[in-house]
Formats: C-alpha cells, sequence, structure tokens
C-alpha cells in the first residue's frame, strides 16, 4: 500500500510541476484552486515588437482568446518551426538555406522573416499561405550573413544587419522585397533601431570604435564616438533606444561600460563604467531605466539614462541575457546558462522574488497578447517552455521545435479556419519532419579532445559559429570556449582545455555535423541529380 502511495504522490509532483501536455495542465486545474487572477497589463509595458530583441507580438490585447501559432529559428537544426499555441501541435517545419538566428513578424503579422547567419538571405514566410521564399542582397563576394532585423514604427520597413560584409539591407516589410543595401556601414554591424519618425537608423558595430547612424533617405552616414578601444576582435556588442526615441545606449563589451546618447543631437551624454562584460543592452518597456545581460559573471547592471548613473549591478544566474519588462510590472531576465529564469520587482530595489525552474539555457522571452502566457526558447534543448501565468504554481508546457530554438514570434490573429485545421488531428508528416531536424547524426569521436568537443555542443548554443569561426591558435579560442562555458556548455576544467586544443588544431574543420533531415535532403538531391 505504502509503495502505491509513493508513486501516487510522485506522479502528482511530476504533473505539477513540469506538465509536459495541455491535458495534464488542465486536468490539474479542474477544482480551479491554483487559479489567480492577472494584473492589467502595466502601465509601463511595450511588446516592443518593432525591436530587434523583442519581448511581445504586435498587439498587446486584455480580450485575446488564447489561439495563435509560435514560431521559432532553431539554429543546429537549420529551419523554422511553426506551432499552434494552444495544443503544442507542428504547423509546419521549414528547413532553411541558412542559420535561421531569429525570427520576426511585421506589425500585420501577414509576412515572418527569419535572419539567416552564415547564410545569404532572409528567409521570408508568408503566413497566409505559409509558402516561403528567401531574401537576397546581391553584390558581394561572400556570404552576407543576416544577423539582427528591426522594423520602422508604422511597420513598412524592415532592416537586417548584414554582419559579415558591413552592411545593412532595407527590407519592403508588407511585400517581403528587397528594397536596397547601405554598404560601408562599418565591421560586423550587430543591433539597430529606428527612430519614431522613421528618418533615422542607429546601428552598433562589433568590430569598430564607433556607432554608425543612417539616414534613412539619402543614405547619409555619420560615426559617432563610443571608444577609443581596438575592437578590431569583435568584441564589441548590443544596442537599444529608448521607446521615445530620446536615448540611445550601447554597450562597449570591453570596456566594461554602456554609452549614452542623445538621438536628436547624436551627442554622446556619458559613458557609464563598472559594467561587467555588457552584452545585451535593454529599456525597460517605456521608461529610461536601462539594464544590461552581464553574460561573463550572471548579472545585470541597472541604469538611468534621464540621470546618467548606475544604480545597481545584481547577480542573477550563469549567462544572464536579456532583461525584460514583463506585462505584469516584473522585470525577467532569461538566463543562457542557468535551468532557471529569473523575476525581479523593480518597485523593491530589484529584489529577486523568485525564479522560475524547469526550463533549460533559456534565450528568449515572449508573452501572449493579454500577458496570460509567457514563452521560451531553450537553447542547448530541442523545446519552447510555455508557463501559464494564471496559476498560483508553474504549470509549464513544452512545444517540439527543432535543435537549439534561438528567436521566436507569436502570431495572435491566426484565422479560425487555419487553426480548426491545424487542431483537428496532429499533422503527422510535419511532426516526423520536426523529429528527424531535431536528431544529430555524430561521427564517432577520433581521441580524447574530439570526444570532449562532441560532448558539449548541444549546450553551447552555437555549433554553427563554432564550426565556421576562424580563430587561430589556443587563445584565440580560449576566449570561443569561455563564451560556450557561459552560454551553458557542461565542462570540467579538464574537458575544457581538451576543446581548446581541439579547435585549435583545426580538426574540427573536417566533421560533418547534421541532422537526419539534413542528411534524408541532402541524398534526395544527390539521387536527382
Amino acid at each position: 500500500m505504502k509503495k502505491i502511495l509513493k508513486l501516487s504522490a510522485f506522479a502528482l509532483l511530476a504533473v505539477s510541476l513540469t506538465a509536459c501536455s495541455e491535458a495534464a495542465v488542465k486536468d490539474t486545474s479542474l477544482d480551479d484552486k491554483n487559479s489567480k487572477e492577472l494584473p492589467p497589463l502595466h502601465e509601463d509595458y511595450s511588446s516592443n515588437w518593432w525591436k530587434d530583441q523583442p519581448n511581445g507580438n504586435a498587439d498587446p490585447n486584455t480580450k485575446w482568446d488564447g489561439e495563435g501559432w509560435i514560431l521559432s529559428s532553431n539554429e543546429v537544426s537549420n529551419g523554422v518551426a511553426i506551432a499552434d499555441i494552444k495544443t503544442g501541435n507542428p504547423v509546419k517545419y521549414i528547413q532553411t538555406s541558412g542559420t535561421p538566428h531569429h525570427v520576426h513578424l511585421n506589425k500585420d503579422q501577414t509576412w515572418a522573416f527569419a535572419t539567416q547567419r552564415y547564410g545569404t538571405s532572409v528567409l521570408a514566410i508568408n503566413m497566409e499561405t505559409l509558402e516561403d521564399h528567401n531574401i537576397d542582397f546581391p553584390g558581394f563576394d561572400s556570404d552576407p550573413a543576416p544577423q539582427h532585423l528591426t522594423f520602422s514604427r508604422d511597420g513598412k520597413y524592415a532592416f537586417t544587419s548584414l554582419n559579415a560584409v558591413g552592411a545593412v539591407g532595407m527590407i519592403d516589410a508588407e511585400k517581403a522585397k528587397l528594397i536596397k543595401v547601405f554598404k560601408d556601414v562599418g565591421k560586423k554591424p550587430r543591433d539597430m533601431n529606428v527612430t519614431p519618425d522613421g528618418k533615422k537608423l542607429f546601428v552598433s558595430l562589433q568590430a569598430e570604435p564607433y556607432i554608425t547612424v543612417i539616414d534613412i533617405e539619402t543614405g547619409e552616414m555619420r560615426h559617432l564616438e563610443r571608444t577609443e578601444t581596438d575592437y578590431g576582435k569583435g568584441t564589441g556588442s548590443g544596442l537599444d533606444m529608448s521607446n521615445d526615441g530620446k536615448f540611445v545606449a550601447v554597450s562597449n563589451t570591453a570596456d566594461d561600460e554602456v554609452a549614452i546618447y542623445d538621438s536628436e543631437s547624436e551627442k554622446l551624454l556619458k559613458k557609464i563604467g563598472d559594467i561587467p562584460k555588457p552584452v545585451n543592452v535593454s529599456f525597460m518597456g517605456n521608461t529610461h531605466i536601462l539594464a544590461t545581460g552581464n553574460r561573463n559573471d550572471g548579472s545585470i547592471s541597472i541604469m538611468d539614462a534621464e540621470k546618467l548613473q548606475l544604480l545597481k549591478t545584481i547577480k542573477t544566474g550563469p549567462g544572464t541575457n536579456i532583461p525584460y519588462l514583463g506585462p505584469d510590472g516584473y522585470w525577467y531576465t532569461s538566463q543562457n546558462g542557468a535551468g532557471y529564469l529569473t523575476v525581479m520587482d523593480p518597485e523593491d530595489n530589484f529584489k529577486i522574488v523568485r525564479k522560475i525552474w524547469g526550463v533549460q539555457n533559456i534565450h528568449w522571452l515572449n508573452w501572449s497578447p493579454d500577458g496570460s502566457m509567457m514563452f521560451g526558447s531553450n537553447w542547448g534543448d530541442k523545446t519552447l517552455t510555455k508557463i501559464d501565468l494564471t496559476k498560483k504554481k508553474d504549470f509549464r508546457t513544452t512545444i517540439q521545435v527543432g535543435l537549439n530554438p534561438n528567436g521566436i514570434a507569436i502570431k495572435s490573429n491566426v484565422p479560425k479556419e487555419q487553426l480548426v485545421k491545424y487542431q483537428k488531428e496532429i499533422n503527422a508528416e510535419e511532426a516526423n519532419r520536426i523529429k528527424k531536424a531535431s536528431t544529430l547524426i555524430f561521427p564517432d569521436a577520433r581521441d580524447i579532445n574530439e570526444e570532449a568537443f562532441l560532448g558539449t555542443c548541444l549546450q553551447c548554443h552555437d555549433i554553427g559559429r563554432i564550426m565556421r569561426n576562424n580563430s587561430k591558435g589556443p587563445e584565440a579560442w580560449t576566449s570561443v570556449v569561455d563564451r560556450m562555458k557561459g552560454n551553458g556548455a557542461k565542462m570540467n576544467d579538464e574537458q575544457r582545455q581538451q576543446i581548446i586544443d581541439y579547435l585549435a588544431s583545426d580538426q574540427h574543420k573536417s566533421l560533418s555535423i547534421q541532422t537526419e533531415l539534413e542528411a534524408e535532403l541532402a541524398k534526395e538531391k544527390k539521387d536527382k541529380e
């Protein structure tokens, strides 16, 4: 009898903590004891749908019916997955020509755009027909490698940083067609933001000591002072603009500082120091409060852009990536190297009030239009996490999408007939494609160093970047491996050194790592030839 009781208790605990299906959530909630009322959307909350690292869909809506699709760009599977939010059922899986990094929906949610770094194009998906095409950027001798993407506030245009060729592409976001390319922007452009009037584009550069401002109509460019440090190795990083367009902030990662500018005058106002290796930088909702994700030491630094001062640095956990202002008014930080995400109360001196466990290396966060659900992409895994925020305790479901999901986006206005089509029964063909896209084919390790490397690559999130990296020698690879570790790769000191030695030897250049789906498609192509 005791054995049965113990098993029953374990089963209940498993359901309440790690519910893995929509049915499980419903079954445990029939008596409504775990329900709670959601607060109204916080006055400072913004979905930031136009930004290159947003935290919501295009239209916050408290009357949302809970229906829609979620899209994810899966970097190791080299594909974009679309799934039904309510059931978790696959809608479609699209194998891409490059490595999809971020995925965005335009203002009307009629087109999805996925940047394909290490590739030549941005993937455009018609959200009515689910047909796709590539938007190419001609005129370069090497792959442009689109990295991040942002929109003009009116929704008419999208801009993508062509990281490998020092350029920015301008796209008609309503027709999914290339308009023009701004060349000679600077080395390794990354983040971008358009002023609310749509006239100027601010661009951060990973490998230059300045940021670039582009006059969108004329193409005129200006370089703004940023640092005297040599950023030739590509250590510069994130940029953000306050929602009212007043301030622009950029992370000077190698300098342990954030530079803040007046966007109208384009003057550097101040460099705020004592910030440990900031990467992503975010204005919190509609405020002038600024926060950074400091991956190296797992902290965030909080600044007041009006007063130009550092308020506080808080340890939040391994691989801290992006701070978000949630629709409930709390701050959330995604943790690239942890099994949780962190929740803070800005009204209580930014006190950490909660850690939400049961996630893996969570990277991007997204909220439903009414704030009732939160979604996260699980780096180093093949799932998204969906958390029901109408419950007093966490009720999580997972959605199968493909290996190493990074950027995610929500389409909340799917027509009813389209929803019903994919909810009636699981799309077996697409589910099978996702399964194959989630399974890597590994070669047998040739030595102990290669074994150590292969044992970490699913946790590093960035196997594509590692395999294409042209670093030379142990010193250069040490920083790469330490970044892998900071992003969640599990390794001890001995394994760390083995991986550095392995990569420095260039043995990885002869490796062939692909998914079952990629191998199958390659064989089909070869057979046709």
